[in-house]
This record gives structure tokens, sequence and C-alpha cells, in this order.
């Protein structure tokens, strides 16, 4: 056996090794990623503001008028109590 790991062997195993440890780590760093995105999700969905509150701040940073506002807020104020 000569020093390259046998008879022919032209220094595959060192190959072998580095390609194993590269996908080791390309496997950890996926199982990371994975595990990072997944705990970072809420478990509840995110809770959405109701109608009325969003038509009043549309309102206050002035993205609809007076009459528009007072228009879409008696349609709200229908829909609520019917």
């Amino acid at each position: 056996m000569g020093p390259v790991g046998g008879a022919g062997g032209a220094g595959f195993g060192f190959v072998w090794g580095v390609l194993g440890v590269l996908l080791s780590v390309v496997l950890l760093a996926a199982a990371v990623y994975l595990l990072a995105r997944h705990l970072g999700e809420s478990p509840t969905p995110p809770r959405t503001a109701d109608p009325t509150t969003v038509l009043e701040r549309r309102y206050a940073r002035g993205e609809i008028d007076d009459a528009e506002f007072a228009e879409r807020r008696a349609k709200l104020t229908d829909r609520t109590q019917s």
C-alpha cells in the first residue's frame, strides 16, 4: 500500500472526507434554517382590526374625505346592526 490510500487510490479518501464534511454542514445549516423559520411562526394568525377602526385610521391619515368617511361608517353601522 502506498501513501495515498492503497493501490490506485489516488487520494480519493481525502475527497470523500471533504464531501462528507460539506454534506454535514449543508444538512446542519438546512436544519437550523427550518427550525428557526418554524419557531418564528406564531401559533395563531394575527388578529385583524375591525373595519370601523381601519376606517377611522384611514380618515385620520387623510386617505378619505369627510363625505366618504360618513358614508362608509353608515354602511358599517347598518351592517353590524342587522
